[in-house]
């Protein structure tokens, strides 16, 4: 086990600091002027949906930063420029005047630089998506996204079509539990592994979040702006935690929302989100269940709860079909269970879709979450510039250190515990324990983050997170030292666009730097009928 550092705040900063810059083998430290002195050429996007006014450029950056004229990539950039007048982006930082007031409310403060997720989350195709929901930071802040190393149009990560098709079917399967399923789930995961490294090739060791904050902090540089203002959400909370520890000088205001965790490992993990996938499928079910006669499902929770298990019995029998022919299984069912609940707007769907299963045979509904949340065409296929499920896994085994010496035995292990946390997902979230099998060890860095040294975090905890479990949140604020926890006392994953009354608080603080007091919470908010 792991000691936790005794040494002061200021003197862990500095340790971690010298974590960041990698030193040459002769003890020198790499010269990277030339990537920290280039400026992007902002031109017009060529991106599926880009909104108008949205600019694409890219950035160069070492594969290895501790070896950069062994090669380089492009990282492809987007920005939405301030919609205030007179707005400039570059160098205005969040720093006071010259007389040490704080900048007028109207005046432009840069940068504000996104990452939606994932891992494995295209930040071009999703900035413009978020445009709706910003319009209060917007007048102020250039809105920046980029698609990190690994990812989309940033020298993407692949695994070769076998591969592909193995990473993309294990989603909907869970590992069989008997010796035999797992002797073969355990050879695929080492042949899916084999495969990326060869087509992937040099960039792979270097796709994890320690290299990810590096290209983060020449982006910062390359914008003008002395100090990182930056929201991230899911994943995007694990990329800032290590920014903030990288680069704690740097930090400017940092919103975290969906907070991941820095200590768990990828069993611990997966059954924290078996465990809160199930919890978040419970409330769904009493919610439906307490609209009486509205609810399709049944007027109780035994009754909506019974007509679920009967509809995953009845595919297990037989599996529906979709329009295209396709075949329709509890697994794809267990699915759109887990899509819909990331967002409390998608449960009268969700209810409506497993009724009309259930009476009719009908997967429609369903089917159609699942598209959606595939990104996915009406003939199932995702956009060939789509590589989130690849990035998602390289980028998770380079941030997790621990490899099981036998995997196999590992699952027989796990089973019933999986089982017991979540009778619908542990099943099928037990393979997420052996997921990196094959690969080579990952960082320890992000395990050892303690007290950053960092200007204060804002961090939004979302009471009934399915996928990012509310507990993380004070965790993770613990681990940086100096945060502190907004509670959204709703549903789904990530609070910022669920709640008004979170928006306002995270607002504030990205305009003016006013932190909520500890222990403020929002109340849960009905969403909009879809």
């Amino acid at each position: 086990m792991r000691g936790r550092t005794t040494v002061g705040a200021a003197g862990a900063a500095m340790a971690l600091l010298a974590l960041a810059v990698p030193a040459l083998a002769d003890g020198a430290k790499p010269d990277l002027t030339r990537f920290y002195t280039q400026r992007p050429v902002w031109g017009a996007c060529t991106v599926k949906g880009a909104p108008q006014g949205m600019e694409c450029a890219k950035l160069t950056v070492p594969v290895d930063y501790a070896h950069p004229a062994d090669g380089t990539i492009e990282l492809a950039v987007a920005r939405i420029r301030a919609s205030g007048s007179g707005s400039e982006s570059g160098g205005t930082g969040t720093d006071a005047g010259p007389s040490g007031a704080a900048p007028a409310a109207t005046a432009p403060k840069g940068s504000l630089v996104f990452n939606f997720g994932g891992p494995g989350e295209s930040g071009l195709k999703d900035l413009g998506g978020f445009l709706s929901d910003t319009e209060g930071l917007a007048d102020q802040y250039d809105l920046v996204s980029f698609d990190p190393r690994g990812v989309g149009r940033s020298a993407p990560v692949r695994c070769g079509t076998a591969a592909e098709k193995e990473i993309e079917s294990s989603d909907d399967t869970a590992p069989a539990n008997d010796a035999e399923g797992r002797k073969q789930l355990v050879a695929e995961l080492r042949s899916v592994a084999e495969e990326c490294r060869r087509t992937t090739g040099k960039l792979l060791p270097h796709v994890g979040t320690i290299n990810a904050s590096r290209d983060l902090d020449v982006l910062r540089q390359a914008l003008g702006d002395k100090s990182l203002n930056y929201f991230g959400i899911s994943y995007g909370t694990r990329l800032g935690a290590v920014y903030a520890a990288q680069f704690p000088q740097r930090t400017g205001r940092m919103v975290l929302d969906a907070v991941d965790s820095l200590t768990a490992d990828a069993e611990q993990s997966a059954l924290a989100q078996a465990t809160a996938f199930q919890r978040g499928l419970d409330t769904f079910l009493s919610d439906c269940a307490h609209q009486g006669a509205g609810c399709p499902l049944g007027a109780t929770t035994a009754a909506a709860t019974k007509t679920l298990d009967a509809t995953v019995t009845q595919l297990d029998k037989q599996p529906a079909k979709t329009a295209s022919g396709a075949e329709f299984t509890s697994a794809d069912l267990r699915t759109a269970i887990t899509d819909s609940l990331y967002a409390e707007q998608l449960w009268p769907t969700l209810a409506y879709g497993i009724s009309t299963l259930h009476d009719k045979g009908d997967p429609a509904a369903l089917d159609q979450i699942n598209k959606s949340f595939a990104g996915e065409d009406a003939q199932g296929k995702r956009a060939a510039d789509d590589n989130s499920k690849e990035a998602l896994l390289a980028i998770n085994c380079a941030d997790e250190p621990k490899r099981p010496k036998d995997p196999a035995a590992e699952l027989a292990s796990l089973e019933d515990k999986f089982a017991k946390a979540s009778p619908m997902f542990g099943p099928e979230q037990v393979g997420a324990a052996v997921s990196c099998t094959g690969w080579p060890a990952g960082t320890d860095y992000i395990r050892r983050i303690d007290r950053t040294g960092a200007q204060p975090v804002l961090l939004i905890g979302t009471r009934g997170d399915p996928a990012t479990p509310y507990q993380w949140a004070a965790e993770t604020a613990r681990r940086l030292g100096k945060g502190v926890v907004l509670t959204y006392e709703g549903e789904g994953h990530g609070g910022y666009t669920a709640s008004r009354c979170v928006r306002e608080h995270a607002d504030a603080f990205l305009l003016e730097g006013t932190l909520p007091a500890a222990g403020t919470s929002c109340p849960r908010e009905t969403p909009p009928a879809h």
